[in-house]
């Protein structure tokens, strides 16, 4: 028998896939030996089928997950996946086991995300979470390997093209940043439009600037936390930046560079409303804020040849993490063009020379020293041929 009992408690003694399986249940009660008995077995036959040991719902491991990217100080893509999870995915996929998560699922996710009139672009951002969960519960070993590959994305989706600002452009942005209306609603967007400029840094890592990240006295940003490893890094910064800086700390009362109007004690969360209204204000209505980045990036390109220069500065991992921020002006092509060298000079081949005047037109003159002969063997003919 599979259960047999020794003194007061229960133990199992059975066999699984030809191998035996011996020990106690710990238990005084026949009905609670036979359950965790079953849940053995069908432990077993889990692993036996390539699944996890234990069954667990998506809520669970998103819940995990939450607080997996909280501790890996992933500030910019915490937000973002947070808003992801609460809002679309645990509301679909909550109460569904992880490993029950098949592409048929993902699929039907899919068209009913559509039919709502959500865009692709948004949708693919809600399976990229949806995939480094899944990703996460393998790892963990919740789920079995390869169900990421599930959450498959749109394809042919564009992103909105990114906008490199000219000087002219910046100026005239910065000014309408300083204006009454635009400084009424939004006192701090001036000083930092100067640094999202020509500090290059992302706005996750902008709005998260604390006064102990700087060194206003040697110019110096320390960005301790980064959405990468590479993005934690040291920048000089430039003497507009540190002038508006200094100016801007003279009203600070916050460990935050930029506090948050509506909460205080607390950083602002995104570039706000005034961003908006001021880019709208300026003629620039297709500036965001990453823009400012792309700039800062494209610029960059123009005065340091030296790559690992600019990946530095930009916090990348790699040359071709670089090469989306970069943005060549038209005349940036233009001159690119007009410096393609010429070919190289050449002897000009000479024209057939003109018939001589009187000559019978339709005649083709053959040079002197060509002799023709007949086809019988007979004296030379003449050197004109007549058609």
């Amino acid at each position: 028998m599979s259960l047999y009992k020794r003194g007061a408690r229960w133990y199992f003694d059975f066999r699984f896939d030809g191998a035996r399986y011996q020990g106690s249940t710990r238990q005084t009660s026949k009905r609670e030996a036979e359950r965790i008995l079953s849940v053995k077995k069908a432990d077993l036959a889990r692993r036996r089928a390539g699944l996890p040991p234990k069954t667990v719902k998506f809520r669970e491991v998103s819940d995990r997950y939450e607080e997996f990217s909280r501790t890996e100080g992933r500030p910019s893509y915490a937000a973002a996946e947070k808003y992801h999870i609460r809002n679309r995915l645990a509301p679909y996929f909550g109460e569904i086991a992880v490993h029950a998560i098949t592409r048929e699922v993902v699929e039907k996710y899919k068209r009913r995300r559509v039919k709502d009139e959500v865009s692709k672009s948004t949708v693919n951002r809600e399976l990229s979470t949806l995939k480094s969960i899944l990703k996460y519960a393998a790892d963990s070993q919740l789920a079995p390997e390869g169900l990421g590959r599930n959450a498959r994305m749109f394809t042919g989706v564009e992103s909105k093209p990114k906008h490199a600002l000219t000087p002219e452009e910046l100026g005239r942005f910065l000014e309408t940043c300083d204006s009454l209306e635009i400084q009424v609603r939004a006192p701090y967007l001036s000083t930092l439009v100067w640094v999202g400029t020509y500090s290059g840094q992302r706005p996750s890592e902008i709005v998260r600037m604390r006064w102990s990240d700087l060194d206003l006295d040697h110019g110096v940003l320390w960005v301790r936390k980064s959405k990468t490893p590479k993005g934690r890094r040291d920048l000089p910064l430039h003497p507009s930046v540190l002038e508006s800086l200094r100016e801007w700390k003279l009203g600070a009362k916050s460990e935050w560079v930029f506090e948050s109007p509506k909460r205080p004690g607390t950083h602002i969360t995104d570039f706000g409303k005034g961003f908006e209204a001021a880019a709208r204000k300026a003629g620039l209505p297709h500036v965001t804020p990453d823009c400012l980045r792309h700039t800062f990036m494209t610029w960059l390109e123009k005065v340091e040849h030296r790559r690992s220069i600019r990946r530095e500065l930009g916090g990348h991992t790699r040359d071709r993490h670089s090469d989306p921020y970069l943005h060549p002006e038209w005349q940036d092509k233009v001159d690119a063009i007009a410096r393609l060298p010429l070919p190289a000079k050449f002897t000009t081949v000479p024209k057939p020379s003109e018939p001589e005047a009187g000559s019978n037109e339709g005649q083709i003159q053959v040079p002197q020293e060509l002799v023709m002969v007949g086809p019988w063997g007979l004296e030379p003919q003449t050197s004109t041929v007549s058609r």
